[in-house]
């Protein structure tokens, strides 16, 4: 297991409910993917985070906000949160519909000044 691999696994076990996490790049591209994703075409699902992605930073320049540092989905079946590593990648973290958001958020953050260090 690779040490991209291995954090995203450290990070995912950490909060109850987490069903799969993967850096991704801004394009929607996965670099490298930890968890269950049977049920869910990751290709797919962060192409979408990546369109909304692209269309929150640029209402976020519009109004001004400063950098976007994080986007959640929440759906009947679960949550979906999008955590900014560098400005051209990613964390995107699959909870269940009873996963730990807050506990995801934290991790995420974790995850991310880990990660941002072997990226830059």
């Amino acid at each position: 297991m690779g040490a991209f691999a291995e954090r995203l696994r450290r990070a995912a076990e950490r909060v109850e409910g987490a069903r799969a996490i993967s850096l991704i790049a801004a394009d929607g591209i996965p670099v490298e993917t930890w968890g269950n994703l049977e049920a869910v075409s990751l290709e797919s699902l962060a192409a979408q985070m990546a369109a909304l992605l692209k269309s929150a930073r640029s209402a976020g320049d519009s109004a001004n906000v400063g950098t976007l540092r994080e986007v959640a989905t929440v759906a009947d079946h679960g949550v979906t949160v999008l955590s900014r590593v560098t400005g051209e990648y990613y964390l995107l973290l699959l909870l269940g519909r009873e996963g730990n958001l807050g506990r995801g958020r934290f991790e995420l953050r974790r995850a991310a000044a880990d990660l941002e260090k072997e990226l830059l």
